[in-house]
């Protein structure tokens, strides 16, 4: 697969020690940089003919092909995934809020499916914190939400590349303690959907996956386009 270029900015070093920010401001923050900058990427537009719930991008680009570890320290690319659409977010383990809603809300939806239609989709989360997502801890988190989910992680300079090349971000954020793992991770909420032709075509803020007819109506529809 071709790859989309990532944008030149710079995934920030490992944390600092500084006082929590409120996750719903950094939230909104963070919507905002990474709107702008995957209208750069790809020209984001919302297609109202097409009846999309989600934003679309146009025009379709090949995803990203990452190459990360899945279960076993198996290695894991996107382009295995041909065929399928693939609903994928960056998150971590340790994440109190955002990332275990996002994937109970794309829970619901995967399971709102028919079987037949489960078999084409996969979902897909990828951690932003290495230094304790183990690929063991990843699968033991995902799967709980549901067994077919995978959880990829993979090194520091693997993982900033893939967030930067869908115009992400992610920043390592001190708690109060000296204690080398007593942080958390602030990141960009997207879940994006790549068709199984292997583009990147749906964009989706956090708080639309609690939309599961509509989420479902944007799979089943991705899934009836003709494949290129």
């Amino acid at each position: 697969m071709s790859v989309v270029s990532p944008k030149t900015t710079s995934v920030p070093s490992p944390p600092a020690k500084r006082p929590f920010f409120d996750w719903r401001v950094w939230t909104v923050a963070i919507v905002l940089l990474v709107a702008v900058g995957l209208a750069v990427l790809f020209g984001v537009k919302q297609n109202a003919q097409q009846g999309f719930f989600g934003m679309r991008l146009f025009p379709l680009k090949t995803a990203y092909d990452f190459k990360l570890h899945g279960p076993n320290d198996v290695e894991v690319r996107l382009d295995q995934f041909q065929g399928k659409a693939v609903l994928f977010l960056f998150g971590f383990t340790h994440c109190a809020n955002i990332c275990p809603t996002s994937l109970t809300n794309l829970t619901e939806v995967y399971q709102a499916l028919t079987p037949e239609e489960r078999k084409q989709v996969q979902v897909v989360f990828i951690s932003v914190d290495p230094n304790r997502d183990t690929p063991q801890t990843l699968e033991e988190y995902v799967t709980s939400f549901d067994p077919s989910f995978i959880g990829l992680t993979g090194s520091k300079p693997v993982i900033d590349q893939t967030v930067l090349a869908y115009g992400g971000s992610y920043e390592m954020v001190a708690g109060p303690t000296n204690q080398p793992n007593d942080y958390s991770v602030n990141h960009s909420a997207y879940t994006y959907l790549v068709n199984p032709s292997g583009k990147l075509e749906l964009l989706y803020g956090n708080e639309k996956l609690a939309e599961v007819p509509r989420m479902v109506s944007d799979i089943r529809a991705v899934l009836r386009e003709p494949r290129s």
